[in-house]
């Protein structure tokens, strides 16, 4: 059975509660992006200054990392590399920036909504098809958010939300590396430099 023709002001509601619950979660985005930018700059910065004080201290004393310290040490270099590598291809500090412009422009338009829809003023279909046409070109001009980002902006859990909070926070556990490192030279220094 084929719905009836909606009005004016139930399609300036719709569309204000879809622009409303599209800013919301694309400030999720956003500050999901910048939280990965953060813990991955922090994990890659602690893991280029732990090898750079690793090898310095294998200069002096070869068996600091025990006998194929040097091969280990080589190996962590090349993570290291690898991981920058593929961290400058997310481009997350770009991306937050795209985002926070989008989620700015969404919110620009969803108050354009609501005021239309609450001003009384008689909005006409042409008013409501150009501030659906600007919503749909943000849209369509911007990454989007994901699930988990909906869901955290309803404060709703799920597997996949769990899953996108782990991914934030892997590069956290990946200090380990650098802290063991460091602990390593730390040690040596205060056992007397060898």
């Amino acid at each position: 059975m084929a719905q009836p023709p909606k009005t004016i002001p139930q399609l300036l509601e719709a569309l204000e509660s879809r622009s409303y619950d599209t800013y919301k979660s694309r400030i999720f985005a956003f500050e999901r992006i910048q939280s990965r930018s953060r813990a991955w700059n922090t994990a890659l910065i602690a893991l280029a200054t732990a090898t750079t004080v690793a090898a310095l201290g294998l200069l002096v004393d070869s068996s600091m990392y025990g006998d194929s310290g040097e091969t280990f040490l080589a190996a962590c270099a090349v993570l290291s590399l690898s991981a920058s590598l593929v961290i400058a291809a997310l481009d997350y500090p770009g991306r937050a920036v795209r985002m926070e412009n989008a989620y700015k422009e969404i919110q620009d338009i969803s108050s354009r909504v609501e005021g239309a829809r609450t001003l009384g003023t008689g909005s006409t279909l042409a008013e409501y098809t150009a501030l659906h046409t600007a919503y749909s070109e943000i849209i369509r001009h911007s990454e989007n958010h994901t699930t988990p980002d909906y869901q955290a902006y309803k404060s709703q859990w799920s597997i996949a939300r769990v899953l996108s909070v782990a991914l934030t926070l892997i590069p956290y556990l990946s200090l380990v590396l650098p802290i063991w490192l460091m602990w390593q030279f730390g040690d040596w220094v205060i056992d007397g430099a060898g």
